[in-house]
């Protein structure tokens, strides 16, 4: 075990020009922690993995700057996992990173399917609403000067920079984006204008570079219950990034999006 202090990445919560910032306060966002996990599989695999590689991370307790927490990574041929787990010893955040698997080699099953007709009006943060929902596509560019400065600091920062490369979490704002847009939390009595993020999942096709326009076709893929009472309802938000004709990237963000129980208001994204 390592024991790290948690650091507040600046990443944006949402692509510039796309939604506007809220206030965080010291809580580090799902996203922003993606930041953190890249550094690994960078360092066990280089630009075959910023290529071609996947990264999932759950996250089961908020974190804030300046928390200590232990991590603990274990480095194989094909995986990386990593976790980091607070002082009292309760699961934070867990991350695994592959390569060279059957996901990231076929091409046909990156280029996700999105069917449906995309939805015209926000919609209610109800089971019955977002079941099967198709979001209207989302534009927006990447400039590597801009988008890559969250990761100042970071021991991969480099890497993605010399590239110009489009980083996952940068990615993963996007998919907070279209949450935000088409699902109407100010509607819900308990945590107004909130949800909880508990999984993401990247998989890499093909580098987004300087300059690209990409667009991001989603819809939500399917609802789960999650929690000893099945009291947490979970959406798993289904994205595909494309640039031109190309698939350029695949992800999943997994929210809460109502739960049964009261509770304070949990952060977001």
């Amino acid at each position: 075990m390592t024991i790290v202090v948690a650091r507040q990445l600046p990443l944006r919560p949402f692509p510039h020009g796309t939604e506007t910032p809220g206030p965080l306060g010291d809580h580090i966002m799902g996203m922003a922690v993606l930041g953190w996990l890249t550094e690994h599989p960078v360092a066990a695999w280089g630009e075959s993995w910023m290529r071609h590689g996947t990264l999932h991370a759950t996250f089961t307790r908020p974190v804030v700057a300046g928390q200590s927490l232990d991590m603990d990574l274990i480095v194989g041929e094909t995986t990386v996992d990593v976790s980091y787990v607070d002082a009292d010893g309760r699961p934070c955040v867990t991350g695994r990173s592959t390569i060279g698997t059957k996901e990231t080699r076929d091409e046909s099953a990156l280029d996700l399917a999105i069917r449906g007709t995309p939805i015209t009006d926000r919609l209610a943060p109800r089971a019955t609403a977002l079941e099967g929902a198709a979001m209207p596509p989302m534009t927006f560019s990447f400039d590597a000067r801009r988008d890559l400065a969250f990761l100042d600091g970071q021991a991969d920062a480099s890497a993605w920079r010399e590239r110009g490369w489009a980083h996952p979490a940068w990615l993963g704002t996007a998919t907070n984006a279209t949450i935000m847009r088409n699902i109407d939390f100010a509607s819900r009595d308990a945590s107004t204008g909130r949800w909880q993020q508990v999984a993401a999942d990247a998989v890499l096709c093909e580098p987004i570079v300087d300059g690209d326009e990409v667009t991001m076709h989603s819809h939500i893929g399917r609802i789960s219950t999650r929690g000893r009472r099945a009291q947490h309802h979970v959406a798993h938000l289904e994205c595909n990034f494309r640039v031109g004709r190309r698939t350029a990237a695949r992800f999943t963000n997994t929210f809460v999006f109502a739960t049964d129980d009261p509770s304070p208001d949990p952060p977001h994204p």
